[in-house]
């Protein structure tokens, strides 16, 4: 058989292995790829929850580390109320305020969370939204369920979620911004799960394009940039999502003429 005869032969097999645009070699074909899922207001139609909540799904899949990552952008009415997502599900969920604001009302506390706000529920941590201002308050939900079960023995952590606003956030002065670390726990279902936000000015690099092991999810919260993935790069813009695959090179690049903000979240089975 000639070299090209043989090529044409294997050539469909070669096209099943090969990863998609944006995969990392060795990944399956059925996991989320590398790319930006623009922000969708949430519908009428899309309704989760009591009657003034309404949703709209970003983006849903597994990853090389979950068996699905699910996220939703959700509104609430003024005066509408909901279970928080760590309520619904053993599951461990994170909630990001879009605009708004919310009052997360726990066991024993009550918080109210305005833009830029972060929940991390843990298992069943038992809470409840409460839109108490004049606005409709809008925000992420994240679910993620990892493809390993906990190890025999580790019981579902219940403690209360972790809650802190953005103005509650230890802000650090860089030489590209300002930094933000949010948080780095671990957590009984999904492992050790690390967030931090990031302020960069105009012109500037987040860093050179670069690889991890980890996946990561970029959340855009204000401003403008292009992400560099693969070789290529995408346009993201405020309510934005940048999903990046486990060994795919990325970088951040605000060519804008204004400060953008985002919040980059990455989580270790």
């Amino acid at each position: 058989m000639s070299n090209l005869n043989l090529y044409m032969k294997c050539l469909p097999l070669l096209l099943l292995s090969a990863p998609a645009a944006g995969q990392a070699p060795g990944l399956s074909r059925d996991t989320l790829v590398s790319q930006v899922a623009h922000w969708r207001e949430p519908k009428p139609g899309g309704k989760k929850g009591g009657s003034n909540e309404l949703s709209s799904e970003l983006l849903q899949g597994p990853t090389r580390d979950l068996s699905l990552l699910d996220i939703h952008a959700f509104t609430l009415d003024p005066g509408g109320s909901s279970p928080a997502p760590g309520s619904q599900a053993a599951a461990d969920a994170l909630v990001i305020i879009r605009d708004g604001n919310l009052t997360v009302t726990t066991h024993d506390s009550a918080k109210v969370l305005g833009p830029g706000g972060v929940a991390l529920f843990a298992g069943r941590s038992f809470s409840r939204f409460t839109n108490t201002g004049t606005t409709p308050a809008t925000w992420w939900v994240f679910f993620f369920q990892p493809r390993f079960s906990p190890q025999p023995g580790n019981a579902i952590d219940t403690s209360p979620p972790l809650l802190i606003d953005w103005k509650d956030m230890p802000m650090k002065k860089t030489d590209k911004g300002e930094s933000r670390q949010i948080f780095d726990r671990h957590l009984s279902l999904l492992g050790r799960i690390d967030m931090h936000a990031t302020t960069l000015d105009p012109g500037k690099v987040s860093h050179a394009p670069h690889v991890h092991r980890t996946e990561e999810i970029i959340i855009m919260r204000s401003g403008n940039v292009r992400e560099f993935i693969a070789g290529e790069y995408h346009r993201a813009s405020a309510g934005d999502l940048i999903f990046l695959a486990s060994g795919v090179p990325h970088a951040v690049e605000n060519r804008s003429k204004e400060r953008c903000e985002y919040f980059a979240l990455q989580w270790h089975p």
